[in-house]
């Protein structure tokens, strides 16, 4: 595995967007990292620039002039602070580089075509707190990014203090698959702290689909189909130098909500990360991104969540 992943860090100049630089300078295994800090800006409309040219509005032109240029100083200077703060805390200065551009379709969709330019993950914030109403702890912008960036792994940085404990939902998808692959290479060589956990809400064995009931052998065929995937998740993870003791593993029956479960889970364990495969297998779990994770992303609030395709 290469240790060079890039990540693509939005950030919108405000101060909840320094918990998102708080959160990369606290998580160890990103100082091995290349990050690219991606502001964009909005420019005062053309028809403002058109001013110009009736005589009684000169003071006006010059005032639009002086906020636009206000402001890139201001997006300039809040990114060099982020640079530095990170600096600071061991990233290698030449693996972090500032890109601010224009915006030119909008934000949500200007962030998505720049996440296409070869990035390993992509790192926004969420507004999170306990006291957040519930449509309101992701923004418009994340809100988007969330739903519709399916090509590119997407880490949510939450609030909680960082103590390198990751529950990775296991289910024996693909994608979930891939998420323990994108967790080993993203935590290798690191002391984090991982824990397994598969959840089984019931074993409905009339399979509405077909109209008629599962095999016997159902429950049976499920629980080896787990067992392999927590097998070979160990082991990557072990490929990827966590070592052994760190690992461990929750299988839950019975639960009546499934995200709930997993993010009890998580605060029973002290884990400050949620992991999800972006999409599911129905019959054990579906971890659909407009299920599953996305209702982790509202349940557990405070903590950071990655979600992988």
């Amino acid at each position: 595995m290469d240790n060079t992943n890039k990540i693509l860090v939005a950030l919108d100049g405000s101060e909840r967007a320094f918990r998102t630089v708080q959160y990369l300078c606290s998580f160890k295994p990103f100082l091995k990292k290349k990050l690219v800090l991606h502001n964009i800006i909005t420019k005062v409309p053309v028809c403002y620039y058109d001013l110009q040219k009736e005589t009684f509005s000169a003071g006006a032109t010059s005032a639009v002039y002086a906020w636009e240029s206000a402001y890139k100083a201001q997006m300039e200077e809040f990114m060099e602070k982020a640079r530095m703060q990170l600096i600071a805390a061991g990233f290698n200065p030449e693996a972090i580089s500032i890109v601010i551009a224009e915006r030119k379709n909008g934000i949500a969709r200007d962030i998505m075509e720049e996440a296409k330019k070869g990035y390993d993950a992509l790192l926004i914030r969420r507004r999170g707190g306990s006291r957040t109403l519930l449509p309101f702890i992701m923004g418009s912008v994340s809100t988007k990014l969330v739903e519709k960036v399916g090509y590119l792994p997407i880490m949510l940085a939450g609030i909680q203090k960082v103590n390198h404990s990751l529950l990775l939902a296991l289910d024996g998808s693909e994608c979930s698959k891939r998420a323990v692959t994108f967790t080993a290479d993203m935590i290798q060589n690191s002391d984090c702290r991982v824990v397994l956990c598969s959840v089984l809400r019931d074993f409905n064995l009339y399979d509405v689909k077909a109209g008629k009931k599962k095999p016997p052998g159902f429950v049976k065929a499920v629980f080896e189909e787990l067992e392999a995937a927590i097998q070979s998740a160990e082991s990557e993870l072990e490929k990827a130098g966590i070592q052994k003791k760190r690992i461990s593993v929750k299988l839950i029956q019975g639960a009546d909500s499934r995200s709930e479960a997993i993010i009890s889970a998580a605060m029973e364990e002290n884990c400050d990360t949620l992991v999800f495969g972006r999409k599911g297998r129905s019959d054990v779990d579906n971890f659909d991104i407009g299920s599953i994770p996305w209702k982790a992303i509202q349940g557990a609030r405070e903590m950071t969540v990655w979600v992988v395709p």
